[in-house]
C-alpha cells in the first residue's frame, strides 16, 4: 500500500526504525493493524456451487477426489472479510513471540503534520486510511502517480525510483513540472483520463525521438527530455 501510493517503503520499519527515513517501528504497526482485522478468501457464489463441483471421473482414487475438492475454482470470488477489530503489538526485531508496546491504528505521522496520526473510530481503520492516502494535504500520493503516469508514457519516470521518494531514491529531474502536474491532476478530481490527455497533448510528448548531435553531447541520457525516448512495443 505504501510503496504503491505514497511511494515509501514502510515495510522497512517492521524490525526497526527505519534508517533513511521519519519511519518508527510503531508507525508500521500502526498501520498494520489496519489490515489485521481483514482476511482475503476465496468463496464460490450459491448460484455457481454446482458448475464449481469436480468433474467425476471413473477410476478416481478418494485421495484425487478430495484434492479436486479443494482446487482456488474458476467460479470463485476473490473477496474481504472482516474480523475482530484490534489494535497490534510492536513485534520487537520482527519477533511474533515477542511483543513489545501496544499501538493504536494510525497513519503515518510524518504525513500528519500538527495533525493527530491514529484513527479515532472503531471500524478497522480501512476508510481512514483511505481518506488521509488522498487527502489534499498528502504531499505524496498525488505525485506518485503522476510520475508513474509519465513513466508509463515516456518511458522514464521524473522520478526514476517511483515506489522510493525517500531519502535513498532519486531526487526528480524537473521537481517544479511533477509539482504543477500534481497540483492540476488533484484539481482536476484525480481524473487519469485528463491527466494523460494533457501530457500526450504537449509539445514535450509529441517530440520527434530522433537525437540531435548538440543534445547528445549535452545530455546522453535524454534526463532533460530534449527528445523522445524509444520505447519498446508491447505485445
Amino acid at each position: 500500500v505504501t510503496r504503491t501510493f505514497l511511494g515509501l517503503t514502510v515495510a522497512c520499519a517492521r524490525c526497526h526504525d527505519h534508517k533513511y527515513d521519519p519511519i518508527p517501528t510503531e508507525d508500521y504497526y500502526s498501520l498494520a493493524g489496519v489490515f489485521a482485522s481483514t482476511s482475503m478468501v476465496n468463496k464460490v457464489p450459491d448460484s455457481m456451487v454446482d458448475l464449481a463441483k469436480p468433474a467425476e471421473v471413473e477410476g478416481e482414487s478418494e485421495e484425487t477426489e478430495k484434492k479436486d475438492d479443494k482446487s482456488i475454482s474458476p467460479y470463485a470470488l476473490h473477496i474481504v472479510e472482516d474480523g475482530d477489530v484490534q489494535d497490534l503489538h510492536v513485534f520487537l526485531r520482527g519477533d511474533v513471540e515477542s511483543k513489545g508496546a501496544q499501538v493504536e491504528r494510525g497513519f503515518l505521522r510524518v504525513l500528519s503534520g500538527d495533525g493527530d496520526s491514529r484513527f479515532q473510530s472503531g471500524d478497522s481503520g480501512r476508510l481512514e486510511l483511505a481518506q488521509r492516502i488522498v487527502d489534499p494535504d498528502n504531499p505524496l500520493t498525488a505525485r506518485v502517480m503522476v510520475n508513474r503516469v509519465w513513466g508509463a508514457l515516456f518511458g522514464e519516470a521524473l522520478v526514476r525510483t517511483p515506489s522510493n521518494f525517500g531519502k535513498l531514491g532519486e531526487a526528480p529531474t524537473h521537481p517544479e513540472l511533477l509539482d504543477d502536474l500534481a497540483v492540476r491532476f488533484v484539481s482536476e478530481g484525480w481524473s487519469l483520463k485528463s491527466l494523460v490527455k494533457e501530457i500526450v497533448l504537449s509539445s514535450t510528448y509529441r517530440q520527434s525521438s530522433r537525437p540531435r548531435p548538440e543534445m547528445e553531447k549535452a545530455d546522453p541520457e535524454n534526463r532533460l527530455l530534449g527528445r523522445a525516448n524509444r520505447n519498446r512495443l508491447t505485445a
